[in-house]
This record gives structure tokens, C-alpha cells and sequence, in this order.
């Protein structure tokens, strides 16, 4: 998918960013992204995922999630609030881009050893997207997620490449 492209989000992307919508049955573990654009703050560095110049996801890069999660590594970048909207959603956009993550994080964040998510145990699809696209599952599970266990993930960056 080479016109996919991933950028952090600027302050005409906003409109884009809140017309995107995941499915119904997505939204215990995503959420809407005028929720998410609210609880935004100093350390959640926003990114769009752009294919022909099209906005078609969002996610945060959160660089102090190592701060407040006791399993992750020091310095620790985090992954939040991935999402590709419903309408591109099986066109292997969410694959291809979690692919493209790894170098855009090299790039944007080389300083950084990983970078960690979690993902629901119910969410098999979201799941498949990441190991698909470099993360490895830890083995462990993050138990503190309001909508059930999460698998805990990381990849590596460029700090520890």
C-alpha cells in the first residue's frame, strides 16, 4: 500500500479526525475520537494515517506511558487510541500501517528502546493487525483496562534496534 502515509496531525487535520468512526461493536475499546481529542494532553503526540492524501485513522503516541503503567520498559513509548475508520476498515490499511509504524517511530522517536500496547482479549481482529504488523505479545496481560483483560504487546525501536 504505497500511498499510505502516516504524519502527526495538524490543526486542519481536526474535522477529518472526528468524522472517523469505528464500528459499533469497536467502540468499548477505542472509543469515539471527540472523546479522545478531548482527553488529549502535553505527552499524547496525535498521528494521522493518510492513504492519497485521504485521512483514514488516527492514533497517539503517548511518550510518558511509561510513566503510568507498571508494565512497561524505561522510556517506554506507548500506542493509544489506534483506530482506521469503519468505512477502509478490511482493505489491510490497519496491517499495512501498524507495518509502516516501526520506521515512522525510528525516525520520529529513535531515542526511544519500544514502543507498548494493549488490546483486548475480545478483540481478535485488532489483535491480528498487530502481530501482523512487528508487535510480539509479552505473554502478560494488563488486567486494569475497563472493558476486560488486554494482551500487552511491544515492538522494538530505534534505541534498542
Amino acid at each position: 500500500m504505497k500511498n499510505l502515509q502516516i504524519r502527526k496531525m495538524r490543526d486542519e487535520d481536526r474535522p477529518a479526525v472526528l468524522a472517523l468512526q469505528v464500528h459499533e461493536e469497536q467502540l468499548p475499546y477505542v472509543g469515539r475520537t471527540r472523546e479522545i481529542l478531548q482527553m488529549v494532553g502535553p505527552q499524547h503526540h496525535c498521528h494521522v494515517l493518510t492513504l492519497s492524501e485521504e485521512i483514514v485513522g488516527f492514533f497517539i503516541i503517548d511518550v510518558a506511558y511509561h510513566q503510568s503503567y507498571s508494565f512497561t520498559l524505561q522510556d517506554e513509548l506507548g500506542l493509544r487510541a489506534f483506530l482506521i475508520d469503519a468505512g477502509r476498515q478490511g482493505q489491510g490499511i490497519g496491517k499495512n500501517a501498524a507495518r509502516a509504524l516501526q520506521p515512522y517511530l525510528e525516525e520520529a522517536y529513535g531515542d526511544r528502546p519500544s514502543i507498548a500496547l494493549t488490546v483486548n482479549c475480545r478483540n481478535p481482529a485488532a489483535y491480528r493487525c498487530y502481530i501482523g504488523g512487528g508487535f510480539i505479545d509479552t505473554g502478560e496481560q494488563y488486567l486494569g483496562g475497563k472493558a476486560g483483560p488486554q494482551y500487552i504487546l511491544r515492538m522494538p525501536v530505534g534505541a534498542s534496534r
